[in-house]
């Protein structure tokens, strides 16, 4: 039933893509007000006295992973999207013009990626949170090149697109 539901959905190419900027434009956030949270909290478990050594050494072994952890898996999620929606390219039985017509209307994904990466970019280059995005290097590339990425991811989904109607797959 469930398999059902979901086989015959064309799906919403202009709705999808802004729900997943959205959701990297959050996900980014999240991870460095997170950072920032963690910094404060890890300095006052290794400033109190009532905490024992292995409790500091845990908090500050965490927070040493905690960059390299977050960054790595918005990678991840970026590079498994990415993976996604050229898959999803070949499993779903569209036609080439309904693709066209999609590009078309991918200007609105533009849009709100260009302005939610002006609006990470100005977030994090306050005076607050730059120190803590400067430890996320891949994470601040995409989200401050956000329009150029989902340019890029199309032009990927297109290839797949041609090449999928090409050899008639």
């Amino acid at each position: 039933m469930f398999y059902q539901d979901f086989r015959n959905k064309k799906g919403n190419a202009i709705t999808d893509g802004i729900t997943v900027v959205i959701f990297l434009f959050i996900f980014a956030l999240m991870g460095i007000v997170g950072y920032m949270v963690f910094d404060d909290i890890n300095a006052d478990i290794q400033a109190s006295d009532d905490l024992g050594t292995a409790t500091k050494d845990t908090s500050g072994t965490l927070f040493s992973l905690y960059p390299e952890l977050i960054d790595g898996s918005f990678m991840f999620i970026v590079i498994l999207l990415t993976i996604f929606a050229i898959v999803s390219v070949f499993v779903l039985d569209t036609h080439p013009i309904y693709f066209i017509m999609a590009v078309m209307l991918l200007v609105g994904v533009f849009i709100v990626g260009a302005s939610l990466s002006n609006a990470f970019y100005d977030v994090t280059s306050t005076d607050t949170l730059s120190t803590y995005t400067n430890s996320f290097p891949a994470m601040a590339f995409v989200m401050n090149n956000l329009v150029q990425v989902i340019m890029g991811i199309t032009f990927t989904v297109m290839i797949a697109l041609f090449a999928k109607f090409r050899s008639n797959v």
